[in-house]
């Protein structure tokens, strides 16, 4: 659906986006993930035309971004609605920018309202909503005109727990009907409803972190006793290089190649050891993304 291929971007000579490339296909909600100033809201803003950019292109279905900016939704960090405007006086001010005229946008801010779970709120103030309220009114402004890809700039980042339920619910349902890009760093957020994700740091794309790179890497096995093990801990068998005390009674051990479950069970009785579970470790989205934006 939405092609980026070595796009660059400077503001006031400094490089803030180096040789970007990437694609998302129709359908998928992927996460853009990097922390602070890695370049994530300024590729947004390219992407939805707000920027421009030096080098490279952003294409839309094949063809210049800049020809379909009515089908796309954007949800920026600070969504500027007057506080003394009404719920639908916002929406219709937002409408109208996006080029919806009266009588749609009738029938269209009441509908849109009830689905982000602000029915009959139409004359509430914005000054008058709490902060996840405002949240959802924001994403009502970016899905007000029915666009095939909605752009969401950390859309829970600033909320209490109650808001962020609230939203990401939300987000959940969006998601079986449009395609989604969505910029956070909180990605335990993200977990629960991207497919895969994008990550960016110092403005370069560093990887993508999919089902495939989650996959439990086979010279890694976690191990759980029953009892904590003396002080000595478990002893490496054959073929485990490194032991890793993560709790008193949890160990992970790595390999110089892969691990065999049996032979690791095998070792753990000659031990003695009670083992409680074991199993081949799986990595968390968190882990692999500071492996990739890590320093060392």
């Amino acid at each position: 659906m939405i092609t980026v291929e070595k796009l660059h971007k400077t503001i006031k000579k400094r490089q803030i986006l180096s040789d970007v490339s990437f694609t998302v296909a129709q359908g998928e909600c992927v996460g853009l993930l990097g922390p602070n100033g890695a370049g994530k809201t300024t590729l947004i803003k390219c992407m939805t035309g707000v920027l421009h950019y030096e080098q490279g292109n952003i294409t839309f279905h094949s063809k210049p971004i800049a020809q379909h900016k009515q089908d796309i939704g954007y949800l920026s960090q600070h969504t500027d609605f007057k506080p003394w405007m009404s719920c639908a006086e916002s929406l219709r001010f937002f409408g109208k920018l996006s080029g919806l005229d009266a009588a749609v946008l009738q029938e269209a801010i009441p509908a849109v309202l009830e689905e982000v779970g602000l029915k009959g709120k139409e004359s509430y103030k914005v000054e008058q909503l709490s902060g996840g309220m405002k949240q959802r009114l924001g994403i009502a402004q970016a899905i007000l005109h029915e666009p095939q890809l909605l752009i969401l700039d950390e859309p829970v980042s600033a909320l209490d727990p109650i808001g962020r339920n609230e939203v990401k619910k939300l987000i959940a349902r969006l998601k079986k009907r449009t395609t989604i890009i969505i910029s956070t760093h909180i990605l335990d957020d993200a977990s629960e409803f991207c497919d895969r994700y994008i990550v960016i740091k110092d403005g370069v794309i560093a990887g993508t972190i999919d089902s495939q790179l989650q996959q439990a890497d086979r010279k890694q096995i976690l191990v759980k006793t029953a009892k904590t093990p003396p002080a000595s801990g478990i002893g490496a068998g054959d073929g485990v290089a490194h032991i890793e005390r993560l709790s008193p009674s949890a160990f992970l051990l790595t390999g110089t190649e892969q691990l065999d479950l049996k032979k690791v069970v095998n070792d753990m009785d000659a031990q003695e050891l009670d083992v409680k579970s074991i199993e081949f470790y799986e990595k968390g989205i968190e882990e692999i993304f500071l492996e990739m934006v890590s320093d060392t």
